[in-house]
């Protein structure tokens, strides 16, 4: 299986899941992905510490991350922005709030609760390789 048809399967398999913070939200889009291309368990790993999205930040505190960038960091090595390809993590700003993202090759894909949201570079605050 190519690395497009890796990522394209596992987003498909998780946009076709109800939104819910804590098991099928942006960021549990982004451990699939590379649970798919580095064979880990980190969606396994982290299910079920949060349901809401301060929850979502109080469970980042109570594991020493900073951020959601900090807790990839821990996983993944941080690249510059520019240099993402596809399958590559990013955390970008949406409306105030970080969330992660997928790199699709020429943009970046994220959930949001009113389903897909489509991101430029312009937005990415930090990368990380997968």
């Amino acid at each position: 299986m190519s690395r497009f048809e890796a990522v394209n399967s596992v987003i498909l398999a998780e946009m076709a899941k109800p939104y819910s913070y804590g098991c099928s939200d942006c960021f549990f889009l982004a451990l699939a992905v590379i649970d798919r291309l580095q064979n880990t368990k980190l969606k396994k790993k982290y299910s079920g510490i949060y349901t809401t999205f301060s929850g979502a930040q109080k469970a980042m505190r109570k594991r020493k991350f900073k951020s959601i960038g900090d807790l990839f960091a821990k996983h993944l090595e941080q690249i510059a922005p520019a240099m993402a390809r596809l399958g590559d993590v990013v955390v970008l700003e949406v409306d105030g709030k970080e969330h992660s993202a997928i790199c699709t090759g020429g943009a970046f894909l994220t959930r949001v609760e009113g389903g897909t949201s489509i991101h430029s570079l312009a937005d990415v605050k930090s990368a990380f390789k997968v």
